[in-house]
């Protein structure tokens, strides 16, 4: 027999060099540059992503930050288990209660207006960073409908009985939840209702709502917490501005669920560093409604439906229209003019991305017009109408003020799910028809979590379920496992089985 001894020591990276070579991904190779090889210090991190040969540097700092943070919480957890359902639901109460508190709300609307200046001075987008008072409204209700559901800590799924024994199947809580959220600050009241299913979380918000998000916490979250008797280890922020941070988190292998809310590039890393470090992740992806048009459509829907989902931007807003060629003078029309509308209804115009080969149904006249638009770096002059390749029908258009979609013509309702299916981010679809056996072919082929008939707005958990969402999902990276893609605080569970012995003299 051979025997086969393993002799070489694991060692550990504690100093890179201009130069250097590091093989990733399998066969790819990065060139180390003198300015990572300056920043990396000992007990520093890197990781590398797919389809990129630049490394995630994560400081030693920010790896040490979240596994404090994810230590306290864990500790949470434990102290949770103990706490009452009136204890729960109190803190749900009071937390409504102080936002509800003009001197309160006030203070907090102070430092996030400096939030919104610094940010404007970056020329980033601060459509979503406001603390106004539908934000504070939202957060109030949603913290309501919290306290009004039932807790589910424990709860039996099934009995399997047996001669002289029997299993059940219990949902128990996970464990600590770790939130990446956007700028929004009511996603903080958000991430409070995982201890309705008995969990704690660590949540990391952008650099630029950062000191809102302190100003909630120490004004009334953390007040409400105390009036409840309860830890304030079940929901810990990570007080740093750095993005790094974020990675840490995910990467952390003792949290038990990582949701990232937000779309694009950023989640698309975070998701990838979750995957490769074994831990369960939620992504959002990218947003982006769609809609189609089919020979039942009624123009006056259509009309509705597009007013209805470009209110404002955010995930599910409508971003992509497709019109049926065979009625295209009529649905035209009506998009054009449903367009219009929701730009008066923001005080702006309207811009749209005409796909290439539905050109010829545009008129040289509209081709020909500008107007302003509204960007997170000010007002510009720009084409009213633009070309896109239909490549990029699925892109996301992050406008601030101004609506903005993408146009095309299509032969059939089959070529519009086709391209959906092809070049959408799998999000949203809605077919305008009330045609139910039109809407049962769509939904049947449609490639999307959520299909619908009208606006596209309606996706949104607190919405739709009357439940606050924790997060979304799409179906960039596959269909989800036996949950729908609206994550709320009673979906994050784990299922325990526990064995009922009746006889002592149980054997196999």
């Amino acid at each position: 027999m051979l025997k086969y001894t393993n002799k070489s020591t694991m060692k550990k990276l504690t100093t890179l060099t201009e130069g250097m070579q590091l093989i990733h991904n399998g066969n790819q190779i990065y060139t180390v540059t003198q300015e990572l090889s300056n920043d990396f210090k000992e007990d520093d991190k890197l990781i590398f992503i797919p389809d990129s040969n630049e490394p995630i540097h994560i400081p030693k700092f920010a790896t040490d930050l979240v596994a404090k943070e994810i230590k306290l919480a864990k500790e949470g957890f434990y102290e949770l288990a103990s706490a009452t359902d009136e204890q729960i639901n109190t803190f749900f109460d009071q937390f409504s209660t102080n936002l509800a508190n003009d001197t309160i709300w006030e203070k907090i609307q102070t430092i996030n207006h400096d939030d919104i200046k610094v940010a404007k001075e970056k020329k980033k987008s601060t459509t979503r960073l406001e603390a106004n008072d539908t934000c504070r409204n939202n957060m109030i209700e949603g913290l309501q409908q919290f306290k009004n559901q039932p807790l589910k800590r424990l709860s039996k799924i099934q009995t399997i009985p047996h001669e002289t024994w029997s299993v059940e199947l219990l949902k128990n809580p996970l464990g600590v939840v770790g939130f990446v959220f956007e700028g929004r600050p009511n996603v903080i009241a958000d991430a409070t209702g995982v201890l309705k299913s008995g969990n704690t979380v660590v949540f990391r918000v952008g650099q630029d709502a950062l000191q809102t998000a302190k100003a909630i916490m120490e004004l009334a979250l953390y007040p409400a917490l105390d009036q409840a008797n309860l830890s304030r280890n079940c929901i810990r922020l990570l007080d740093h501005t750095s993005r790094a941070t974020a990675w840490a988190l995910f990467s952390n292998k003792n949290l038990n669920l990582a949701v990232a809310r937000g779309s694009g590039h950023a989640t698309r890393v975070l998701g990838s560093i979750a995957y490769q470090h074994g831990v369960p992740v939620s992504l959002h992806g990218t947003g982006g409604a769609w809609m189609m048009t089919s020979e039942s459509t009624n123009p006056q829907r259509l009309q509705d439906a597009i007013i209805g989902s470009l209110d404002r931007k955010v995930c599910n807003t409508l971003n992509t229209i497709c019109i049926l060629k065979s009625h295209q003078e009529t649905l035209l029309s009506t998009t054009f003019n449903a367009l219009e509308q929701a730009g008066k209804n923001l005080n702006e115009s309207y811009k749209v991305h005409i796909e290439s080969n539905s050109l010829a149904y545009i008129s040289n006249d509209k081709l020909k017009l500008k107007i302003k638009v509204t960007r997170a770096t000010g007002t510009q002059q720009e084409n009213q109408f633009e070309t896109i390749d239909i490549t990029k029908i699925g892109t996301e258009w992050e406008w601030e003020k101004t609506p903005e979609i993408t146009l095309i013509v299509v032969e059939s309702i089959d070529e519009a799910i086709n391209l959906y299916n092809t070049y959408s981010p799998q999000f949203v679809a809605s077919l305008i028809t009330q045609n139910e056996t039109e809407l049962t072919h769509f939904f049947n082929h449609i490639n999307a979590p959520f299909v619908g008939n009208g606006m596209t707005r309606w996706v949104d958990g607190q919405y739709a379920l009357l439940a606050p969402e924790l997060g979304l999902s799409n179906w960039e990276n596959g269909r989800l496992l036996a949950r729908s893609a609206i994550l709320s605080g009673d979906s994050i569970y784990t299922t325990r089985l526990k064995m009922i012995q009746k006889k002592s003299n149980l054997k196999r």
